[in-house]
């Protein structure tokens, strides 16, 4: 059918017209975000270098222009004319100052040095988003500190007595009772609860982020029993998808990333073992793992982990991947920055997301609202500075390495080390026993150190084994050419040449290099052998100039075993061919070192700068073959027999790697400025080249108090995370409670997750709120137990459809007098759309997916940090560059153009007709029907059904327009409101 013959088509037309009825929801805006940009990017700089001119404690406002309040840059100065414009950054004269456009506008002052070109970047970004710039002016925001330690919040979590009502029949739990008494001190009443359909559908996509079954649908409303809502509860929590939901909304909190850098920013700089966080948070809430210890996990895990007194547990050292994941620049020049943002990064992530408080605005400045000085931030920066994620800073010009743990408890790895040994030991003996040549042992360093700038030949004998150009340019000697920064071995007729590695490591490794004849005049080139204790890995020939790769191969190692190239003249009657050899070494499992010849010797050719693992020599002889086993006893035999058993069994058990994650680690980055356990210094004006007052870790004093037992063992990341998982931490509970409570409603009792300090909102339902937090706290911290209590109420099980009277009284629904309805996010929509054509892959776990057309579920699929696929910014998934307490719930045309077109959907629309020919009854009433059952779980109206049938009749009996005609009804239920939105 051609595109116009499909627009005329009555299903086209249909389609077309929900499609439009969508855009007319309203789109959600995000003010947290511009707050978060404006508290990390803006206010330090203002601070800096702003505000001693421009702000209430100047001796003298310049220019009569106020920057400490967003009043003060409205209005601007003595021009007349406003600071800001916001969403315009091009007419704000603000930006143009800092731009320096104009020679009689400039600030900061020329002498004073203008701002970076990052930092002007990031002012014309927060204007763009409309200049957010909470509080008031700089010198009203200094509360004194008793009047902020009253702020509801820090109180301490209370049991509120239940309160009466009116309408007690509406009552079916505790939780109803507070809303329900706020609803009629107000004079409204409550919504009518919703129907069963409804109410299941909403239920199951609640809980597990699918739809339900017409089966499963068709046993609820045929269950009249008093308890049947709590049996399909109980059934969704019971669901291993259960952890798949609820954990996406978790990873939503920690800005979790399977990649940093879609470019790929190096092996060992990204994080590709992030999955195992991912992983274990899904299990953790699958197995309702109490709150309390989820949170101590996530910060001191590797402790618990390693505690003598219980058994090895891995996830404890997973878990603290949350820690490793953050955003930070891994490819920094200015790694002392790197180190102190990623400080940062883990204090805000521990703030926010465990404590509901903006610990990070304290890092520049006493924070502006709470009650957190700079000097608490720095005892806080203390314990995580005393941590590392890092294996060392790295490299100015190269990303730096993320750490990998070994999951594998101290005893097991010093038993695969005894293992890696005694393989090598039987190698030997195998070896020794049938004969096989072995390479000579190398001499340590390079004997013959002269470049070739040096070389003496005249008499044509005395080659060097190596030499080496450092240089910056290519050099070229008679035949010769050496390419600039390489290495070269040169054999002679009678000798090989070789380099090796020796390795410093248990472990696995991969290998990988090339080898190039750089003289393409003498000689008729070479042959090269990759060996790993006494086995060739790889091997070819070159031809007299010509190059080849060395290809990738992998060895399980232990320490002192040696990797080595050799080269070998092809004709014995010349030795004249020089030959470039790099060779590239990097750890599979640990730290992820690298190791590579040439950048590891070219500078300083001598022994005293290598690392002590590169070796540079010559031996006589051809390239090792196997000779004829030596006679043997028959007890030999034997023996020689076992021996091969044995080592078989091992290299078996060996070439399984020892998995890895990315998580945290005592003492701080080896290294660098921050190697061991220490206090910290305040960072003046957060600058880690301006130093303060030095002060000792420990915990945020509002809340902790001010005579805290002094951290003397350890980075004190146990301390902390204990303090934070107390039943007596105000906090913690409530922070947990309402983000389960704004999962269900769609808005939190505190409409602000990630800030309950000043700057955030209020609880509607405080009583409610603490009342929630106590009994998660008496229920063990179980947050099933917590979805039961809510979802088990009236309130939960509420119409999305209020009366008028309410509906005008509370438009937005501040008092949950009814279920509000939500489009479904960018997880369960494409969920949803591969379950109905019967092509979800339900299998969890393991490494990320990049392809969108693939049949994982979507948590599965990769989220990279610098590159967020089209799918996912479209349809509002979390943005894994913040920390993100509630997403954007928009509707705009593009989501229809995507549901209407994309090959992903156009995939599933396919297959749910194929499934419908399959499945369905064969008349068109019957195949309507189970459409309507399976995608909205009921039966269609009179008019839906006519509707249809007139959409598939088709006036051709080609069966290739009735398939047409079936395909283009199916994609208009797929996108219709009813399909993706939850009432």
């Amino acid at each position: 059918m051609s595109r116009r013959s499909a627009i005329r088509s009555p299903s086209a037309k249909l389609m077309i017209g929900l499609l439009m009825a969508a855009a007319f929801y309203p789109v959600a805006a995000s003010p947290s975000r511009g707050v978060e940009f404006f508290e990390k990017k803006i206010r330090p700089v203002l601070v800096e270098r702003c505000y001693k001119c421009h702000s209430a404690r100047s001796e003298k406002v310049k220019g009569d222009l106020r920057l400490d309040s967003r009043e003060g840059m409205l209005k601007g100065g003595e021009s007349g004319k406003p600071g800001v414009v916001p969403g315009d950054a091009n007419k704000s004269l603000l930006i143009e100052s800092i731009r320096y456009k104009n020679e009689d506008l400039q600030m900061p002052p020329p002498k004073e040095g203008k701002l970076s070109d990052e930092q002007i970047a990031d002012f014309v970004s927060w204007v763009k988003m409309g200049a957010p710039y909470p509080g008031t002016e700089e010198s009203e925001i200094r509360n004194p500190k008793s009047e902020i330690e009253l702020w509801w919040s820090f109180q301490s979590i209370k049991n509120p007595k239940v309160p009466s009502v009116k309408n007690r029949a509406w009552v079916k739990s505790p939780v109803d009772n507070f809303i329900l008494a706020k609803l009629e001190g107000n004079g409204l009443i409550p919504a009518p609860p919703t129907d069963k359909r409804t109410l299941i559908r909403r239920a199951t996509f609640d809980l597990i982020g699918l739809p339900p079954t017409p089966w499963e649908v068709e046993a609820f409303l045929s269950d009249n029993s008093p308890d049947a809502f709590a049996k399909v509860v109980d059934r969704l929590l019971a669901s291993p998808h259960y952890g798949e939901r609820w954990g996406r909304h978790w990873l939503d909190v920690v800005r979790y990333t399977d990649s940093f850098d879609a470019r790929g920013i190096g092996g060992e700089a990204d994080v590709p073992e992030a999955y195992r966080y991912r992983d274990w948070v899904v299990n953790a809430f699958n197995r309702d793992l109490p709150y309390d210890e989820f949170v101590r996990e996530q910060i001191a895990g590797d402790i618990l982990a390693t505690n003598e007194a219980a058994r090895f547990d891995p996830g404890k050292m997973i878990a603290t991947g949350v820690m490793a994941i953050g955003e930070w620049g891994t490819g920094d020049a200015d790694k002392e920055k790197m180190l102190t943002d990623i400080v940062d990064d883990q204090i805000d992530v521990t703030g926010r997301a465990f404590l509901g408080l903006t610990l990070a605005c304290a890092r520049c400045h006493d924070h502006k609202f709470d009650p957190i000085p700079t000097e608490d931030y720095y005892s806080l920066a203390g314990i995580y500075f005393s941590s590392h994620i890092l294996p060392r800073p790295g490299a100015k010009t190269a990303g730096s390495p993320v750490l990998r743990i070994p999951l594998a408890s101290t005893a097991e790895l010093d038993l695969r080390k005894e293992k890696q040994t005694r393989a090598a030991a039987l190698e030997r003996e195998i070896n020794a026993a049938t004969g096989v040549a072995l390479l000579n042992k190398p001499t340590r360093g390079a004997q013959n150190k002269p470049t070739l700038t040096a070389l003496n030949l005249s008499d044509g004998i005395d080659l060097p084994s190596a030499v080496a150009n450092s240089g910056d340019t290519p050099l070229e000697f008679i035949t010769i050419r050496l390419p600039a920064r390489s290495i070269a071995v040169h054999p002679s007729p009678d000798r090989a040449a070789a380099l090796a590695w020796q390795s410093p490591l248990n472990g696995a490794v991969e290998v990988s290099g090339r080898v190039a004849d750089a003289d393409d005049k003498c000689g008729n080139g070479v042959e090269w052998v990759l060996y790993h204790s006494q086995k060739a890995l790889a091997s070819g020939k070159i031809d007299n100039g010509g190059q080849q790769d060395i290809p990738r191969a992998e060895a399980e190692v232990h320490v002192g075993d040696l990797i080595q190239v050799a080269i070998f003249p092809k004709d014995k009657d010349h030795g004249c061919d020089t030959t470039v050899v790099e060779l590239g070494i990097h750890e599979r499992d640990g730290e992820g070192r690298t190791w590579r010849v040439p950048d590891d010797v070219v500078n300083d050719f001598a022994a005293k700068s290598n690392t002590g693992l590169w070796y540079f020599f010559a031996f006589q002889g051809d390239p090792p073959v196997t000779l004829t086993p030596n006679e043997l006893s028959a007890e030999e035999k034997a023996s020689l027999v076992r021996w091969k058993e044995e080592l078989a069994a091992l290299r078996a058990e060996l070439s399984r790697p020892v998995p890895v994650a990315h998580g945290l680690q005592e003492g701080g980055v080896p290294e660098s400025a921050h190697a061991g356990i220490h206090d910290v210094q305040v960072h003046i004006r957060g600058r880690y080249d301006r130093l303060g007052k030095l002060v000792p870790r420990g915990l945020p004093r509002v809340l902790a108090g001010e005579n805290q037992p002094p951290i003397t063992e350890g980075s004190g990341r146990l301390e902390l995370a204990k303090w934070i998982a107390s039943p007596s931490n105000p906090l913690t509970a409530r922070v947990l409670v309402n983000r389960l409570w704004q999962h269900h409603f769609g808005e939190g009792i505190v409409r602000t997750p990630n800030n309950f300090g000043k700057l955030g909102e209020p609880p509607t339902h405080p009583e409610l709120l603490d009342y929630l937090a106590h009994r998660f706290i008496q229920s063990g911290w179980s947050i099933k137990a917590m979805h039961r209590l809510i979802m088990l109420s009236e309130v939960y099980q509420q119409s999305s459809a209020a009366n008028a009277e309410t509906l005008r009284a509370d438009a937005d629904n501040r008092l949950f007098g009814r279920m509000n309805r939500h489009r479904l996010e960018a997880e369960p929509l494409r969920d949803s759309l591969l379950a109905v054509a019967d092509n979800l892959d339900y299998t969890m776990s393991g490494s990320a997916i990049r392809e969108l057309n693939n049949h994982r579920r979507t948590i599965y699929l990769m989220t990279i940090r610098s590159d967020r696929s089209n799918y996912r910014m479209l349809f509002d998934a979390a943005d894994p560059v913040s920390i993100v307490e509630k997403r954007i719930d928009s509707t705009v045309a593009p989501q229809a153009l995507f549901l209407l077109n994309h090959p992903f959907v156009q995939a599933q629309v396919k297959a749910l007709a194929q499934r419908l020919t399959k499945e369905s009854p064969t008349d068109d009433r019957g195949k309507i029907e189970w459409l309507y059952q399976l995608l909205y779980g009921r039966s269609p109206t009179t008019q839906e059904l006519e509707v249809g049938l007139a959409a598939v009749a088709s006036r051709s009996s080609d069966a290739s327009a009735i398939a047409d005609a079936w395909d283009q009804y199916c994609q208009v239920l797929l996108c219709a409101n009813e399909f993706i939105y939850v009432d």
